[in-house]
This record gives C-alpha cells, sequence and structure tokens, in this order.
C-alpha cells in the first residue's frame, strides 16, 4: 500500500458479527462496506478524526455521520501464519484472529475510536486494522463494541463484536 495511513485507500467491508449488539457493526443479512476520509488538524497537519463514507444500506444507519478518533501508537502484528483470503464458508480463522486482537486491545494499541447512537442507546466503537494479515497483503479489520451503563463507564454490549477486511 503506498499510503502510509493504513486507513485510508481502502473499502472496509464487514462479513461477520458476533453478538446481540451486532446489528450495530453491519446491516443485516448482508456485508457490510464503508471508506474512510482522514480530516487534518490545520495547526498540525496531523489527522484529527475520519468521516465514514458509505451507501445508503451499506452500513447501519447509526453510523451516519461517525467520526473516528486515532488513539495509540502501536500496530498489531499479523497473524503468523498470514490469513487465507477471506471466504464466506471460511470466516473461522478470521473470527478466530479477530478475538486474539479484542483480548489484546489495551491503551497503546493503535485503533479508531467513536460514538455510535444506536437506538438512543449511546455505543462506543472501536476499529483496529491489523496490516498485511492475509496471504494476498490485505488488512484484517476488527471491531469492538461497548455501551454506556452510568456516565463515564462503559461495558460490552453483550459482546458484540466483528471482523472483516480490507480492499485495497
Amino acid at each position: 500500500m503506498a499510503n502510509s495511513d493504513p486507513w485510508l485507500g481502502i473499502t472496509w467491508k464487514v462479513y461477520a458479527v458476533q453478538g446481540t449488539g451486532g446489528a450495530y457493526l453491519k446491516p443485516e443479512g448482508k456485508q457490510g462496506s464503508f471508506t474512510l476520509t482522514a480530516v487534518a488538524d490545520p495547526a498540525s497537519g496531523k489527522t484529527a478524526y475520519y468521516t465514514v463514507n458509505f451507501s445508503a444500506g451499506d452500513m447501519p444507519s447509526c453510523w451516519q455521520g461517525l467520526l473516528l478518533y486515532p488513539r495509540g501508537s502501536v500496530q498489531v502484528v499479523p497473524p503468523s501464519p498470514p490469513l487465507q483470503p477471506w471466504t464466506p464458508s471460511g470466516d473461522g480463522p478470521w473470527l478466530a484472529a479477530a478475538d486474539a486482537v479484542r483480548a489484546g486491545l489495551n491503551a497503546a494499541t493503535a485503533r479508531l475510536e467513536g460514538d455510535l447512537n444506536c437506538n438512543s442507546n449511546a455505543a462506543a466503537l472501536t476499529l483496529i486494522c491489523v496490516p498485511n494479515a492475509t496471504t494476498t497483503g490485505t488488512p484484517l479489520l476488527v471491531q469492538k463494541l461497548a455501551r454506556a451503563t452510568s456516565p463515564g463507564t462503559v461495558q460490552p454490549m453483550d459482546d458484540p463484536s466483528g471482523g472483516g477486511h480490507g480492499d485495497n
């Protein structure tokens, strides 16, 4: 990938979700699809946040207007051996790799975070990019969703999580 920002120049595809809150991570009954646009801080020139772009029906409506903020700086190490290209019947290894990334998520992990308003319920969305995760060099997309339980606290939302990949 020519661009040093792993989030740009890619169509992100969300193929599988787990948990009852999964309807907030991809459209029901089909693969989700979105791209990101970086918005720079005018003073530093660094990416301040990303906007999410998708056609109607390609992502849940609660993603409309979503802003994602970069956090952390430590890139997740690609799985070894790399994942085989994703197929609808072969998503087990992909979900296992995404689960491993979620289990190791910490404050230093490079990720994007944003807030969703899911049917009047606030939810915290985290996206993690694992570059070069496949034998063809495509990145793995890992999603995690948590809901606010009281001001300033979040907890897993019936453990909804998702996974996908990027095509560049």
